[in-house]
């Protein structure tokens, strides 16, 4: 059945006198040389002096913090004093609850000032939207606030609902990655443990070349040599029969010092299994408040894995007490303080320099371990085991450089990221 075309407006209609017809004026034409949408722009991120300084001070507290609460724990784990790594690590990842405080208080206020607004019948002028310029996002130092802009394009940040299920879905991984970087601490030095977790970006590498979630260059394959090669010096000596090149062994065997290193390693494994899952799950770190989600995962790993507790005591593998004394109370609260503190700090050091200005000052913590060792423990290091550590440090830098450069590298083009880091040195554009 076909439609019938509408009838044409007779030309002789006339409205009647009492029907008026305001005539408004035909909008203005649009030039036929600008499109129906703006072409979109890169967005550019300027890193400004102040702001930048400020990013690498919270940087150097962050790597402070990091290898402090490493000590701490080897402190308590090495002398049997409290070798409680499933409770310690159970009470440093609930402390991320404290995460979703700030929100909390938010929503809660927000609540009482809608409810005052519903009694008195109208709204203030604060809380009510006004009209932005164009610019108007730049704040005082000039730096562009584009988080939002940053989002991969055709995916928008995820709603409360999806990073609930995600923290859910990852405490269990996230818990299991953190225990065991905290119990090989019973059995393998700082510096060993330090040097082979930083090994998690290498196997972050693999399995995402594995998964085609990560590009392959010659620079990233180098950086895995490197690691590797590190990787077995540094155990070669860890497991070396004179406990003189060993640093940090003590009175452990080399069986014993070997299980430590495997454990560090597996604690590295599993951040890089995290990494990559998460990578997989939502494509992009932009797409996701990490406050808010390490809030949940917090919150989950409370509410969940208490029973771990019960379980282990029962099991005979980690009986359960309360800290003896005053000494280890204290320990493990700025361990639990360390934590929470530490990873808000490196969200704002990220936020105020670069990627790449965080990623080159993460990896201090390595020598940074090697120094705390020999002035604090009194342990001095063989060349062989410097060696070692230097080449999982150049290879610590070479993966994570790349990694940058990927990301950076989707700006190349319309709509593109155009990171612009100006200061001292100059500007640094891609």
């Amino acid at each position: 059945m076909s439609t019938s075309p509408l009838p044409p407006i007779h030309a002789s209609f006339s409205p009647p006198p009492d029907f008026i017809v305001p005539l408004l004026p035909p909008p203005p034409a649009r030039p036929s040389s600008l499109p129906l949408m703006p072409k979109p722009q890169p967005i550019r991120i300027r890193v400004f002096p102040r702001r930048k300084t400020i990013g690498i001070l919270l940087l150097g507290v962050v790597i402070f913090l990091w290898v402090l609460s490493t000590f701490l724990t080897f402190t308590i784990f090495s002398d049997g004093s409290y070798t409680k790594p499933y409770f310690v690590t159970y009470v440093n990842t609930c402390s991320f609850c404290f995460y979703l405080l700030p929100g909390a208080w938010r929503a809660w206020r927000g609540k009482c000032e809608e409810r005052d607004r519903s009694r008195v019948g109208y709204a203030r002028l604060g809380n009510v939207p006004l009209p932005r310029a164009v610019g108007e996002d730049e704040d005082r130092d000039g730096v562009i606030m584009a988080s939002k802009s940053l989002v991969v394009e055709g995916e928008g940040m995820l709603s409360e609902r999806e990073t609930i299920l995600l923290s859910l879905q990852f405490c269990l991984l996230w818990f299991v990655a953190n225990y065991f970087q905290s119990y090989c601490l019973k059995w393998t030095s700082v510096a060993s443990a330090t040097i082979l977790s930083s090994t998690s970006s290498i196997f972050t590498l693999m399995l995402g070349a594995l998964l085609r979630i990560e590009r392959f260059t010659w620079t990233k394959f180098l950086a895995v040599v490197l690691s590797f090669t590190g990787v077995s010096l540094v155990s070669s000596v860890d497991l070396s029969p004179s406990s003189s090149l060993s640093p940090g062994a003590g009175d452990k065997t080399p069986g014993q010092i070997l299980r430590g290193d495997l454990m560090a390693l597996m604690g590295a494994f599993s951040y890089g299994v995290y990494t990559i899952l998460l990578k997989v799950r939502i494509g992009h770190e932009s797409r996701i408040s990490m406050t808010r989600f390490f809030g949940f995962v917090g919150l989950f790993n409370f509410l969940v894995l208490w029973p771990g507790i019960i379980i282990l005591h029962h099991a005979g593998v980690e009986k359960f007490e309360i800290p003896p004394d005053a000494r280890i109370w204290w320990i493990v609260v700025i361990n639990a303080s360390i934590t929470l503190i530490s990873d808000y700090c490196w969200v704002y050091a990220m936020l105020l320099t670069t990627p790449l200005i965080v990623t080159v000052g993460l990896s201090l913590t390595i020598p940074l371990a090697l120094l705390g060792q020999m002035l604090v423990l009194g342990v001095w290091s063989s060349g062989v085991y410097w060696i070692g550590a230097v080449l999982v440090f150049l290879a610590f830098l070479f993966v994570n450089r790349e990694s940058v450069v990927d990301d950076i590298g989707g700006g190349e083009g319309e709509g593109g990221v155009v990171v612009d880091v100006e200061g001292e040195t100059g500007r640094w554009e891609r």
